[in-house]
C-alpha cells in the first residue's frame, strides 16, 4: 500500500508542477482526478455522504447568521474580556464586529510573470494602498457612532447577556479601559 502512496503522491507533484505556468480549466480538471484517485487509495477512508443528506443544520445557522447582520443600524453587545478571562466590560454597537484583515477588494490578482505569457498570483495592495496584513484585532462602531479598534477577546450577542460588566463609554477615553486590565 505505502509503494502505491508513494507512486500517486509523485503524480500528484508532477501534474502540480507541469501545470505551474499557464495552467488553465483541463488541468485543474486532471489534478482533482488524480486527487480522487488518490483519495479512493486510503485504507478505512469513508466516502462523502452527498447523496444522504437531506439537510444542513451548518448552512440553515449561516444562513440565519448573514440575515441577522444584513440589518441596517442592527444593535449588537460585544463584551470585552481581559486577559483572566473576566469581564472588563461592554459596549452597545451598532452593526457587526469586523476584522482588520477585511478588506473590500481582492486579496489577490493575476499578472503576466513571463514573456511568453505565464500567469502567476500575487498579493494585492489592500484597501489603503499598502501591502501586507493589518494589525491584528476586530473594530466595531458603537451606537454613539464611535470607532472602536482591539485586539483583546470578546463576545458578541445580539440581545444584552446575564453577567456582570459595566457598559463602557468610548467618549470617556481610553485610560477608563486600561485601568480595568489586570
Amino acid at each position: 500500500m505505502k509503494k502505491y502512496t508513494g507512486i500517486i503522491i509523485a503524480l500528484i507533484v508532477g501534474a502540480i508542477l507541469l501545470a505551474g505556468c499557464g495552467g488553465t480549466n483541463s488541468s485543474v480538471i486532471r489534478d482533482s482526478k488524480i486527487t480522487d484517485a488518490y483519495s479512493k487509495t486510503l485504507e478505512g477512508a469513508v466516502p462523502y455522504p452527498l447523496a444522504q443528506m437531506q439537510d444542513s443544520q451548518e448552512r440553515r445557522n449561516l444562513r440565519e447568521r448573514l440575515l441577522r447582520f444584513n440589518v441596517p443600524n442592527k444593535i449588537g453587545y460585544d463584551y470585552i474580556l481581559g486577559m483572566n478571562g473576566t469581564y472588563i466590560g461592554y459596549y452597545t454597537i451598532n452593526g457587526k464586529v469586523s476584522s482588520t484583515d477585511s478588506q473590500m477588494t481582492a486579496t489577490q490578482q493575476i499578472v503576466k510573470a513571463c514573456s511568453s505569457g505565464c500567469r502567476e498570483v500575487v498579493q494585492s495592495m489592500g484597501d489603503d494602498g499598502s501591502y501586507g496584513s493589518n494589525e491584528p484585532g476586530v473594530f466595531f462602531f458603537t451606537t454613539n457612532g464611535v470607532l472602536v479598534e482591539t485586539s483583546m477577546n470578546y463576545i458578541y450577542s445580539d440581545s444584552p447577556l446575564p453577567v456582570n460588566a459595566p457598559k463602557l463609554n468610548p467618549k470617556q477615553g481610553v485610560a477608563d479601559l486600561s485601568n480595568r486590565i489586570h
